[in-house]
């Protein structure tokens, strides 16, 4: 198996999967929901799955099964990738965003964990909710276009100013949400 950006090949394939599933929805929903669409080692990689279910013509019944939610956008987005050329190691945010279904929180998010020195904000609720607390102007929704990389600029100007990297402060939010979450 060769190592890419110190993920393997399947590793990677699961994290754009696992990016894509959970938009708009906790992480242990999603981690259930991999979990179920992978329920047992095959000795394929995730996208080989993925294309078996789409030949098969069962993508949105494994889909439908492991009760992904959006249904129509995630068998789109994984049809897509799996019969891609994009190199997960090393695609930018404007491949990500080529393949249907991926936004510009998804494609920061998959690219700010498996490469953890970029210079990107995935621009969820809790990043969102933080920048509020300290004073700034943003929606509670991600937003998109201009807007997107208005806030994202400001995100990683905080985190230059704290001296964290990005990722670290992401990390940071949202472990001190989580915590937050767990004691109320």
């Amino acid at each position: 198996m060769t190592i890419c950006n110190a993920f393997a090949i399947d590793e990677l394939q699961l994290r754009i999967i696992y990016s894509i599933i959970v938009a708009g929805k906790s992480a242990s929903f999603a981690k259930k929901a991999i979990h179920r669409l992978f329920p047992v080692e095959t000795g394929e990689t995730p996208f080989e799955v993925i294309r078996s279910f789409v030949r098969s013509g069962h993508l949105r019944s494994h889909l439908e099964s492991s009760r992904t939610g959006n249904y129509t956008k995630i068998e789109r987005a994984l049809e897509e990738l799996s019969t891609s050329e994009i190199d997960l190691a090393t695609c930018t945010v404007d491949e990500l965003e080529a393949v249907h279904g991926i936004g510009p929180k998804t494609a920061r998010f998959f690219i700010l964990w498996t490469r953890p020195d970029s210079r990107y904000a995935a621009l969820d609720v809790h990043i969102l909710r933080w920048l509020r607390k300290q004073g700034y102007d943003v929606p509670k929704s991600t937003p998109s276009g201009k807007k997107y990389a208005e806030i994202e600029k400001l995100f990683l100007s905080l985190a230059d100013r704290i001296g964290m990297k990005p990722s670290e402060l992401d990390a940071k939010i949202w472990a001190d949400s989580s915590q937050k979450r767990r004691t109320t």
